[in-house]
């Protein structure tokens, strides 16, 4: 679908299309048809210093010369219809002639403004082909002129159209090396350029003649390149781009294999139509297409060394790279086996002092034979008494996290009602849940059997309780139900009216370490670890665990178990 902008050039294209066919409806050598052709070649120059206005590319000198060079033709081709009976040379050629190297100076300027230039490998293509065309040129246009008849300055004037001609393929030639190869804008230039080319050729090789269907190709010509500057992709042509390296690609093999085939090519034709052969010309062009080609070769070959090179090199660093992260993973692993036995040392070596601290302190509160405390002290050894329990905890928490990371944490599974368990569990959290304000509650539809270990489980549903507990606030509830599932299995849930959680966070709430955004801002005490053991267990017995947001605020865990724990005694 072509954009608001674009409309103008294809709107051109099409007038300049009919504008063509009418040329040809009109009587042939008539002035009518002179006239439309010198106003289309004017209008297209015209049109093209239009593009610039309208488009404002970063680069406009090259459109400018397009402009010029394409007013240049307009202006000869008017003097020529002027003249009756033209000489040889006429006031046009010099006209003519200097349209072509602007023409071909604003590829050039379009072609190192992209930074085309700095594909040397690619230029070097197009300096073969240019070498290749040449040579047919000389051979079949220039020679026949510079060796015919008239003066010298005549010939001159006539062999330097074909010469200009190679003059301007070397331009498109080397303007080919660009990234642009995609834009409308490229395409119409290109093609604009070949019509121009092919028309000088059945010029210089057949009869012309006013009105002839080679004026098509001159006329659309001027048309494209207008085309050309009026589409808002002209803009890109001038922009540099990033250029993919040149491939070793079956195109440019056969333009190679071409270009070496030109001569012998050029010298069949010529024995083949009986005619003078052009030795010295065939040699001079074909030693230097043929180094040319050889230079070519001889890049590609190194290129392709290199890449052998570069590819040696880079499978070499990412073989060391792979020993250097299997040792760095290796000494990751041992570092991590380290760790976790310091934890499980410490954790161990904590725990005995501490249980003596807290049996002590235990000891003075409840002695009533010893000289009685006054409400000071025993709120001091209260404190003392709080922060070793808690103490206490987190060294168990790690002590089971450090058991579990070495694969050491064994079950004893019995047969065991877990409603009786969920309840025992309820009423020795019910102290807690009463000073914070919380209410708590126990359902269950009967006795729920199922083979765990009695020890673990209490774990897992103290671990929940004191989690749903710790973050629901005030006059909030925490609800425990315990009910048979489908095939002698079972189900827990702990339910909370408390600060929630966010389907990302309910994603990642049973990693070790992690705590909710609201947690860490309400500076929640907490480590993390009660959820990753509560996970570790319900794994454990095959179960599985989830959470997830309940309507109205707060969060419920459920837990599935089987009826039977797992053939496997170890966790990990």
């Amino acid at each position: 679908m072509p954009t608001r902008d674009s409309r103008i050039a294809w709107a051109f294209l099409i007038a300049g299309a009919a504008a063509t066919g009418i040329y040809f409806l009109l009587a042939t050598g008539s002035n009518a048809q002179s006239d439309l052709y010198d106003a289309i070649g004017l209008t297209s120059g015209l049109a093209i210093a239009a593009g610039v206005a309208l488009n404002r590319p970063n680069a406009r000198l090259p459109w400018l010369l397009f402009a010029l060079g394409n007013v240049l033709f307009a202006s000869a081709d008017t003097i020529l219809n002027a003249l009756s009976n033209p000489p040889v040379p006429s006031p046009a050629d010099p006209v003519y002639l200097a349209g072509y190297p602007l023409l071909a100076a604003g590829l050039v300027i379009l072609l190192v403004r992209a930074g085309g230039h700095r594909r040397v490998a690619a230029l070097g293509e197009a300096w073969i082909l240019t070498c290749a065309f040449a040579l047919v040129q000389w051979v079949f246009l220039m020679s026949k002129i510079v060796h015919g008849p008239g003066s010298g300055l005549a010939r001159g004037v006539l062999a330097a159209y074909p010469a200009a001609d190679v003059v301007l393929l070397a331009g498109l030639a080397g303007f080919f090396v660009t990234a642009a190869w995609k834009t409308p804008s490229f395409v119409l230039l290109v093609g604009s350029v070949g019509l121009l080319l092919a028309a000088d050729e059945f010029y210089g090789t057949t009869t012309y003649y006013s009105g002839k269907w080679v004026d098509a190709l001159w006329l659309l010509s001027y048309v494209l390149w207008a085309t050309a500057a009026l589409h808002p992709s002209m803009r890109e042509l001038s922009r540099p781009r990033r250029t993919r390296r040149v491939r070793v690609s079956p195109w440019r093999m056969t333009l190679l294999t071409g270009a070496l085939l030109t001569a012998p090519v050029v010298l069949l034709i010529q024995w083949a139509r009986g005619a003078p052969l052009e030795v010295p010309a065939v040699v001079i062009a074909s030693t230097v297409i043929t180094i040319s080609v050889a230079l070519r070769l001889t890049g590609i070959l190194r290129a392709l060394e290199s890449a052998r090179e570069r590819e040696r090199v880079a499978r070499a660093e990412a073989e060391t790279m792979q020993r250097l992260l299997r040792e760095q993973n290796e000494r990751l692993l041992e570092s991590d086996r380290l760790k976790d036995e310091f934890v499980a040392l410490i954790s161990h070596d904590l725990r005995t002092p501490l249980t003596s601290i807290i049996g002590y302190v235990e000891l003075v509160l409840d002695e009533h034979d010893l000289e009685p405390l006054d409400e000071e002290r025993r709120g001091y050894l209260e404190i003392v008494s709080r922060s070793s329990d808690r103490l206490l905890r987190l060294v168990d928490d790690l002590l089971f996290v450090a058991r579990l990371q070495a694969g050491t944490l064994a079950l004893t599974p019995a047969f065991l009602d877990l409603a009786e368990i969920g309840a025992q569990s309820v009423r020795e959290a019910l102290p807690h849940a009463e000073r914070r304000g919380i209410a708590i509650s126990f359902e269950s539809d009967g006795p729920v059997p199922v083979e765990a270990d009695k020890g673990r489980i209490f774990q897992l549903l103290d671990n929940l309780i004191t989690n749903a507990l710790k973050f629901t606030p005030e006059d909030g509830e925490v609800e425990v139900c315990a009910r048979r599932a489908g095939e002698g299995g079972a189900v827990l849930e702990v339910s909370d009216t408390g600060i929630g959680l966010t389907p990302d966070e309910a994603a990642r709430v049973f990693d070790r370490f992690f705590r909710s955004s609201q947690a860490v801002e309400g500076q929640i005490p907490g480590t993390g670890l009660g959820l990753f053991i509560a996970k570790a267990i319900v794994e454990a017995h095959g179960g599985t665990i989830h959470a997830e947001s309940r309507t109205g605020g707060g969060t419920t865990f459920r837990i599935d178990l089987p009826a039977r724990v797992p053939a496997k005694e170890l966790v990990g």
